[in-house]
């Protein structure tokens, strides 16, 4: 398969895409680690940073959808999302139920977002390499 390639503004945006992604993995693990580190108090607000960004990746995967037109890999990745967006939206007034709140980010969110990170950076990543 030959990777079309991205001009300057384009490769920006899959580069700062990307690096969100190793972002709001590590955000979700040291949400993760929260929950029985006492000691990371900011558990919360990391979380609420991550529930920003994965509207911040819903927003982008339209603006990926249009530049990888016609590339079916990426596309069925992008599209995949939505069942990122659908356990995050899990948290949804669950945010002072600590129990559900540990719950739903250790057996839903955190693996369905690792599981899909690295589908899209399989795709993705080709075209960042020089």
């Amino acid at each position: 398969m030959t990777t079309t390639k991205l001009d300057e503004k384009q490769y920006e945006m899959v580069n700062q895409y990307v690096g969100m992604l190793g972002t709001i993995e590590e955000a979700l693990k040291y949400v993760e680690a929260s929950f029985t580190d006492l000691r990371k108090t900011e558990g919360d607000r990391v979380l609420s940073d991550v529930f920003m960004a994965i509207g911040q990746i819903s927003e982008s995967n339209h603006l990926l959808k249009a530049t990888f037109d016609g590339r079916e890999g990426i596309q069925n990745a992008l599209t995949q999302f939505d069942a990122v967006a659908d356990q995050a939206w899990k948290l949804d007034g669950q945010l002072d139920n600590s129990e559900m709140k540990q719950s739903i980010v250790q057996k839903s969110l955190s693996p369905a977002f690792s599981e899909w990170k690295a589908t899209i950076e399989s795709e993705l990543n080709p075209y960042l390499a020089h």
